[in-house]
């Protein structure tokens, strides 16, 4: 009898403990998969709305388009979320597949992330990032993969959400170079533009370019431009570029813009993400409250 009830007492622990694993989910997000004619495939898109979004009411909101999705929607739609009261309420929208490994993810970005065909570039990324593995990687399909932002993801965006026509557009290394090119060559289109641990140096410097080009022009530009770098990304490669295109932009005066610039201290490339999401939510969206934590507590005295 004894050994009975020790065995049912095992049984029944050993199904409490029993688990199932389950697919985890980002809570409050949904996604689309977007036909493109321009890239032949489809785009991932992703979407966070704020707090409190009623579809059936009037209020609308500007959108914040987030791309590398792969890493960079989960971080903005938690921070978002974290910092309500703190900024406006925006629409995240993550552009970009993260259903893949991370040597897909490379692969797959590099040619619609790059407007220029570099061969020097192509086979730098497959000798360092994919440590010489047996693929070509061809970079400079860019210009395809904004028209297929800007006439297939943002029209399906603001057909389906409530928005408001204020756009921003933010991106980190790759994916921030194509952001400047967005901001000299299609100007206006989005009034928040996140340049962030960009390869300025790509093409021998060809931002540099495209933004004194674009100033002989007599064009102007307006709205809020964030760019930032690292510290241990290395001074010359990304530091100095990043310091030099902020520069140049606040040196031109342009009425109507704001450029602010940022180097995260004893970060690397990939551990400033996470630094850069509050800091870049909060220079496009801020509001002017009391961000401090404590006051009236007893211990605060």
């Amino acid at each position: 009898m004894k050994k009975l009830l020790f065995l049912l007492v095992a049984l029944v622990t050993f199904q409490g403990n029993a688990q199932t694993a389950q697919p985890a989910t980002l809570y409050g997000a949904v996604a689309y998969d977007i036909p493109s004619k321009y890239i032949k495939n489809n785009i991932r898109v992703s979407v966070s709305v704020p707090m409190g979004y009623d579809p059936k009411a009037n209020t609308k909101y500007p959108v914040l388009y987030v791309l590398d999705s792969f890493y960079s929607f989960p971080l903005m739609h938690e921070m978002h979320k974290m910092m309500a009261g703190e900024i406006e309420p925006a629409i995240i929208v993550g552009i970009g597949d993260d259903r893949m490994s991370l040597p897909e993810w490379i692969i797959t970005r590099y040619p619609i992330l790059s407007y220029d065909n570099v061969a020097y570039e192509d086979s730098f990324h497959v000798a360092n990032l994919l440590r010489g593995a047996p693929v070509k990687l061809h970079s400079g399909d860019g210009a395809l993969y904004y028209d297929a932002i800007k006439k297939e993801v943002i029209p399906f965006i603001e057909a389906t959400y409530k928005t408001n026509g204020d756009r921003g557009l933010t991106g980190h290394s790759l994916s921030s170079l194509f952001a400047s090119h967005v901001l000299f060559k299609d100007p206006g289109y989005f009034s928040k533009i996140g340049i962030n641990s960009a390869p300025l140096f790509v093409n021998d410097d060809e931002t540099m370019r495209l933004e004194k080009a674009f100033y002989d022009s007599k064009k102007s530009l307006t709205g809020k431009v964030f760019i930032s770098a690292s510290s241990l990304e290395g001074k010359n490669l990304f530091e100095k570029r990043a310091l030099n295109l902020a520069n140049a932009l606040k040196s031109r005066n342009y009425p109507g813009l704001t450029v602010k610039h940022h180097i995260f201290q004893d970060e690397s490339h990939v551990s400033e993400i996470g630094a850069l999401t509050g800091k870049i939510l909060y220079f496009f969206y801020g509001l002017p409250v009391d961000r401090s934590l404590g006051k009236g507590h007893k211990a605060d005295k």
